[in-house]
């Protein structure tokens, strides 16, 4: 069922009352869960902790690409360094351990961006941007997942603007980003 809303209504919804919440399946990074509102209205959902994502330039205002296989998609993607929150870890020092961790990179000046609900219609994680400002390479990263296999590239806007067009850039998270970056050079 649906509802018009009239340009000068005033829109007061109120949220569902949670009535039962089952878990379905409990993975290392994620809950599978169904949740129970009133009026039997029924949904089942990833319940995922969040993640981070990095908007990162290096001094010479090139920005950080990733390269890395994603298995859901069967395909090596194009991506900016990005990660999902551990427990208890502030979306800041997340976001600063993965651009270390995936780049080999860190940066001394770091602004949050904003955030994105990701996938809502079957996801409850939320992606925090952060922009990273002047990032340098250094000689001994810190180690990230060691099933992980991550290739790293500099990017100027040109090619950037070019990956975009091109179709070589799939990911959303991405795409966000590098809008939010070539509007910044405006």
């Amino acid at each position: 069922m649906f509802y018009r809303f009239e340009e000068n209504q005033e829109l007061s919804l109120e949220t569902p009352k949670l009535e039962h919440s089952e878990l379905i399946l409990d993975a290392c990074i994620f809950k599978v869960v169904r949740n129970t509102y009133q009026g039997n209205m029924k949904r089942i959902f990833i319940q995922h902790p969040g993640a981070v994502s990095i908007v990162a330039t290096t001094t010479s205002s090139k920005m950080l690409l990733i390269k890395q296989f994603r298995a859901p998609v069967g395909e090596w993607l194009w991506e900016i360094p990005a990660g999902t929150l551990e427990k208890n870890e502030s979306p800041l020092l997340c976001a600063q351990r993965e651009l270390e961790e995936e780049t080999g990179y860190v940066s001394q000046d770091w602004e949050y961006l904003f955030q994105v609900v990701l996938a809502p219609g079957y996801s409850s994680e939320v992606i925090h941007f952060f922009r990273a400002r002047n990032a340098k390479p250094v000689s001994e990263p810190r180690q990230g997942d060691t099933d992980e296999l991550i290739y790293c590239w500099e990017v100027d806007t040109k090619q950037a603007r070019q990956m975009l067009q091109s179709g070589e850039i799939k990911d959303a998270k991405t795409m966000v980003a590098i809008w939010h970056w070539l509007g910044e050079k405006q």
